[in-house]
């Protein structure tokens, strides 16, 4: 039985894939950097303590491990953070590659983002060839997750089997601790955002997602990115669904895009008392504007068997799980 490591594993995406991976028959074994062990409710994981941060801290959690998943990362939109970004997601990786080769495990399979691409032009096909994003005055966590390929890329050139993943923005259960994204979709339910701006995103599924990643094992080609999409939705398109699902209206209607930055300001002195990031920045809305409708994940599906379900189902099962776990009313 091959052992699996994740890091990032009380996160959203290590939830999903822990369970993947025991239904597939795998031993798991997630570092255990925040001590939420929430994720893990009935399941024979092993928890053992680590930092991508430090180095030396990752030795242990990679004695005997044959897969590695690194899914752990600092989802951060305000740039007064980019420092301790690059520290998770750029050096962070390089650790995770480094402990990796010294431990000799047979396939890294490391978890980007569709954000380390430029978005530009976004009416036109997104594939694994788009140009990795290198402006250091760009946004920092995109430049970040590029820099982290870059790193990936890096090591698979000195002989460590590696793919890479590019999600796209990815939602589903077995969220315990919900991030950006996910938020927004229980504030939606809860009747908190009932005035949406008028965009949309590529949505993934976490489970499918998983499954993918699980399959990048065995059928990922090292060195190789694969983008990783689902379908393309309106928020607004979002808000019906879950209308429909829990018999009152989520999201009322649309507004100009000019209201959200009428939002700016609150939101950084919000962001000061509460001494937490900023959601609402430049940055933010300009992702949320730019958000490439078409991205096929050809390779993924040829490839790595990747299939994406539809998004209605996704948030019928996001929206059940909320409701089990309390946060949606």
């Amino acid at each position: 039985m091959s052992l699996a490591l994740i890091t990032g594993g009380s996160g959203h995406v290590g939830a999903n894939l822990s369970r993947e991976l025991l239904h597939q028959g795998y031993e798991v074994r997630c570092i255990d950097f925040d001590k939420d062990h929430r994720a893990f409710e009935g399941l024979e994981v092993e928890l053992i303590d680590g930092d991508i941060t430090n180095k030396e801290s990752l030795d242990p959690s990679f004695h005997g491990v044959d897969v590695v998943f690194h899914t752990a990362a600092l989802i951060n939109l305000d740039r007064r953070y980019k420092d301790l970004i690059k520290l998770v997601n750029v050096e962070g990786t390089r650790n995770v590659c480094e402990a990796a080769m010294k431990a000799n495990v047979k396939k890294l399979v490391h978890f980007s983002s569709v954000d380390a691409f430029y978005r530009f032009p976004i009416d036109e096909p997104l594939y694994e060839d788009r140009k990795l994003i290198d402006d250091a005055n760009a946004m920092p966590y995109d430049l970040s997750k590029a820099d982290g390929h870059k790193i990936v890329l890096d090591y698979a050139s000195k002989g460590l089997n590696a793919s890479i993943l590019h999600p796209t923005s990815i939602v589903g259960p077995n969220d315990f601790k919900p991030g950006i994204p996910m938020q927004a979709l229980v504030d939606m339910a809860n009747g908190k955002r009932k005035l949406m701006p008028n965009w949309g995103y590529n949505f993934v599924d976490v489970r499918d997602l998983s499954k993918t990643a699980v399959s990048a094992v065995s059928n990922g080609r090292s060195g190789q990115n694969y983008l990783v999409g689902g379908e393309y939705c309106m928020y607004l398109k979002i808000g019906e669904f879950m209308s429909e699902q829990l018999g009152r209206r989520t999201v009322i209607a649309s507004i100009p895009d000019f209201f959200t930055y009428l939002a700016l300001p609150f939101e950084y002195i919000k962001s000061l008392i509460k001494r937490e990031p900023r959601v609402i920045t430049l940055d933010s809305i300009h992702t949320a504007q730019t958000g490439n409708y078409f991205i096929p994940s050809t390779l993924a599906r040829e490839e790595l068997g990747h299939i994406s379900r539809p998004i209605k189902e996704t948030i019928y099962d996001t929206v059940e799980f909320f409701i089990k776990r309390g946060l949606i009313k």
